[in-house]
């Protein structure tokens, strides 16, 4: 035999319903929330990944141009002075300062070459 439906278990039954759908709500909005997330994280990668490596290599490639520059002049400077490589006991101040800009051309071309090489590396592992 049913039971009557008194005013009660029908104000039960409504509010076991109402529970059930906002937990329902309350899952679909977490869901949501987690879509979009990730959706925007997608999105941003594919928007800004490319952006990022290139700047990164063109970055490394301007500075190893501006080391490749000092390291010319340097080298020049050097070429300039290189009489004064077995001139030590005439004229001291111009070894050193033969000394001294070679050391620069290495070092610069040093930096040079391996910024060049680390952009290389950066684009091809991208």
């Amino acid at each position: 035999m049913p039971t009557p439906k008194t005013p009660e278990t029908k104000a039960a039954v409504a509010g076991e319903k109402l529970g059930q759908q906002t937990a329902r709500t309350a899952t679909q909005v977490r869901q949501t929330g987690q879509g979009l997330k990730q959706g925007s994280k997608r999105f941003g990668e594919a928007a800004w990944g490319p952006f990022v490596k290139l700047s990164g290599v063109l970055w490394l490639e301007v500075t190893g141009v501006f080391f490749g520059i000092f390291a010319l002049f340097a080298g020049v400077g050097a070429w300039k002075l290189r009489g004064d490589w077995h001139q030590t006991a005439l004229n001291h101040e111009a070894h050193v300062h033969f000394l001294s800009s070679a050391v620069m051309a290495a070092v610069f071309g040093y930096f040079c070459v391996s910024s060049f090489v680390t952009a290389g590396r950066r684009q091809r592992r991208r």
